[in-house]
């Protein structure tokens, strides 16, 4: 992975853990699809959807 990989990675799982934390989303395909709205690749997503915990999504 390449050091611009690395930051856009870094930037989508932090964008996504606060999503998550704001309740904006509700299961893991919501939060893909405000990522990708944002845009962040298909990739990139789906790899920081995976790594998120479950718990986020609890209320």
């Amino acid at each position: 992975m390449t050091e611009t990989q690395s930051s856009v990675h870094l930037s989508c799982f932090i964008e996504a853990i606060a999503l998550a934390k704001h309740e904006q989303c509700a299961t893991r395909d919501e939060l893909k699809a405000l990522l990708e709205q944002k845009g962040y690749q298909d990739e990139v997503t789906s790899q920081t959807v995976e790594e998120i915990n479950p718990q986020l999504f609890l209320n």
